[in-house]
């Protein structure tokens, strides 16, 4: 028996590094960084995307949907840092600095965000859509 014809059906973690990733809507999210690996199961718990200039950010395996040769594809649209805040009325009230996640389920718990030159917390449950901007209820 040959190993190279079992391990033909696995990818390995090289592979996955610099491959694109793309949201439900077909846009760029950036570009794999790193797999997260869950240390008790040994499964892919996410991966750590960066876009250009963009902080790296942590997407949980719940988003992927398909994995092809050339691209990871997401079932929604994930949260990134710099996406825009606005309110219920569509008033802007600031970007994504950072993202809180809960360590043990990989949730979404906070997001930090730069609001006028300061920086204050949105509690997760405040969320009430994410698009090309992230709508926010008072």
């Amino acid at each position: 028996m040959k190993h190279s014809n079992i391990l033909t059906k696995y990818w390995s973690g090289q592979q996955f590094i610099g491959m694109p990733v793309i949201d439900s809507k077909g846009n760029d999210c950036g570009k794999i960084q790193s797999l997260c690996i869950d240390p008790k199961t040994f499964a892919i718990s996410g991966i750590i995307v960066k876009k250009r200039l963009s902080t790296e950010y942590f997407i949980s395996v719940t988003y992927f949907e398909t994995l092809s040769d050339v691209s990871l594809k997401l079932n929604s649209i994930p949260i990134k840092p710099n996406d825009k805040i606005i309110d219920m009325d569509g008033k802007n009230v600031g970007k994504v600095i950072k993202i809180n996640l809960n360590s043990e389920t990989n949730k979404i718990e906070s997001l930090e965000i730069k609001s006028h030159f300061k920086s204050k917390i949105i509690l997760a449950d405040k969320i009430i859509g994410i698009g090309d901007k992230i709508t926010i209820k008072d």
